[in-house]
């Protein structure tokens, strides 16, 4: 039997199924004479993971930086630092000394010396404030790394939130599919076992019913795989329940033009404000070094005491030996002579690094500037693939079905072009999903690339969303519209059955 000839009996037997395959969108059919109750909806699966009472973006961000500990070792830096500059401000310390000295440790007479000395250093060139003022500016820039961590951090989160919700999305929308093709399994086969199909339209359904359990899957394991990075992101355990807020399908409108972000990337991003604290601190270790090669003074004194034995020519008081006391007071000075060391080679150095933190600083904001417009260039392109599908994809692919359903149920179309029409539409609603995702996935890298998260006055007043309005555009894809029609689609399908078998029957006779 040729392909033709088989195709055939398939259009023919097609022809008697009628809408018996479908399961996209909630269109009715002419053909039903009485109507069914319609049967509870499907449960969605992301529900035990994704809620109105579950934890914020805003409060993941927030629980990472309580909870996750190489944050928490990279604050520990500004400790160090701040102890740093503590250190930085503090004079030389006095310096004590004494010594004392007998002959008769080895024997000799009871004479002695004895001194005790106070000197106190005093640094010139202004060194301990130009030390300090390299501390103050190793703080700040401390304190702008740390900065950059967290916004890194709080970044990463916000991706994959928005990569959990997306595959929240699909797995409802798969399992709303697979429940309703459930259904249409269990109807084929009561319809083959009464010989009213042919086993061929059973097999294309099965095979479509598995496609669908394998991307459901896929999602379900996105899901649990996006989670499990969310939990490590935040510091916590891999076991800890979390359970997350939903995100809106109408996503917010950018109201800022490129040279505004731009100017707010120079101006607010973290590692951009460190590198120039680092220019700026290669010139205070300039500063630093060339004073380093002054020399300092310590001025002291010092009191000293001396007890000798003199030798009388006579006896004196029954005495041939008498005491000697003296005592002295002693100032003095001393100071080093930069003769060889000036403290050439740390200048040298000091001057290396400055020069590298200019240019650090140079290709750093070259490299934001690039940034910046590389993810407005892909937040807008995401939008505009947004709007095609919301607006035209979708809306046709439904209307596209719809016109193969009637031309099948007419018996001008087999089943091979209804499951087709209906894969189409699915591979549609997953490309749509993972569209939304690239655009709250760009927005957050444009968030990245500003160095901060957008503020709400950076989008457009109210609830204004990058699609259009639905008044204007009435058309556009509904997503819970779209799984409410796949419930419904079921009571349709068994009130059709109902309705062409008596037919179908009369054709027979």
């Amino acid at each position: 039997m040729g392909i033709r000839n088989i195709l055939a009996i398939v259009v023919e037997y097609s022809a008697k199924l009628g809408l018996a395959v479908l399961f996209f969108g909630g269109f009715h059919s002419a053909l039903a004479q009485q109507t069914v109750p319609s049967p509870l909806p499907t449960p969605a699966p992301s529900l035990q993971y994704i809620g109105p009472d579950g934890v914020s973006v805003e409060q993941l961000v927030e629980s990472a930086g309580l909870r996750r500990a190489d944050l928490l070792a990279a604050r520990q830096r500004l400790v160090i630092a701040e102890g740093l500059l503590v250190q930085a401000g503090l004079r030389p310390n006095p310096v004590f000394s004494t010594e004392y000295g007998s002959p008769r440790f080895l024997g000799g007479e009871s004479e002695y010396d004895f001194s005790a000395g106070l000197a106190q250093p005093f640094e010139l060139g202004g060194k301990r404030g130009k030390r300090r003022a390299v501390a103050e500016l190793e703080l700040q820039q401390v304190r702008a790394e740390v900065a950059a961590i967290e916004r890194n951090i709080a970044v990463e989160i916000r991706r994959d939130y928005a990569r959990a919700i997306s595959a929240a999305r699909q797995l409802d929308v798969l399992e709303r599919l697979l429940a309703a093709d459930a259904e249409l399994v269990r109807v084929t086969e009561a319809r083959l076992s009464e010989g009213d199909v042919a086993p061929l339209d059973l097999n294309l359904v099965k095979v479509e019913s598995d496609r669908l359990k394998i991307q459901r899957i896929e999602a379900r394991n996105e899901l649990e795989t996006a989670l499990l990075r969310i939990r490590t992101l935040i510091g916590a355990d891999v076991a800890e329940p979390l359970r997350l807020a939903p995100q809106s399908d109408r996503p917010p409108r950018l109201d800022m033009g490129l040279s505004e972000l731009t100017q707010k990337a120079l101006s607010d991003r973290s590692d951009l404000q460190a590198a120039r604290i680092g220019e700026r601190l290669g010139t205070a270790r300039i500063n630093l070094a060339r004073a380093q090669g002054a020399p300092d003074i310590t001025p002291s004194v010092r009191f000293s005491r001396s007890k000798g034995i003199i030798d009388l020519p006579g006896p004196v008081n029954g005495s041939t030996f008498a005491s000697d006391l003296d005592n002295e007071l002693t100032f003095g000075v001393s100071i080093d002579l930069p003769v060889s060391n000036r403290n050439q080679g740390g200048i040298a150095s000091a001057v290396g690094e400055q020069v590298q933190a200019v240019r650090t600083r140079e290709f750093l904001e070259a490299t934001i500037r690039r940034d910046v417009a590389v993810a407005y260039g892909q937040y807008r392109a995401a939008a505009e693939k947004l709007v095609l599908y919301t607006t035209q994809i979708l809306p046709r692919a439904e209307a596209n079905l719809q016109t193969v359903r009637a031309a099948y149920n007419a018996g001008e179309f087999s089943v091979f072009e209804v499951v087709n029409e209906q894969r189409r539409l699915n591979e549609n609603v997953t490309n749509y999903n993972q569209v939304l995702e690239e655009y709250y996935t760009t927005l957050t890298a444009l968030e990245a690339a500003v160095g901060a998260a957008l503020p709400p006055s950076a989008f457009m007043p109210g609830s204004t969303s990058v699609l259009p309005d639905t008044k204007i555009v009435p058309r556009q894809f509904n997503r819970e519209e779209f799984l409410k029609s796949i419930n419904e689609d079921k009571a349709e399908r068994i009130g059709l059955l109902k309705s062409t078998k008596p037919r179908i029957e009369e054709e027979k006779k």
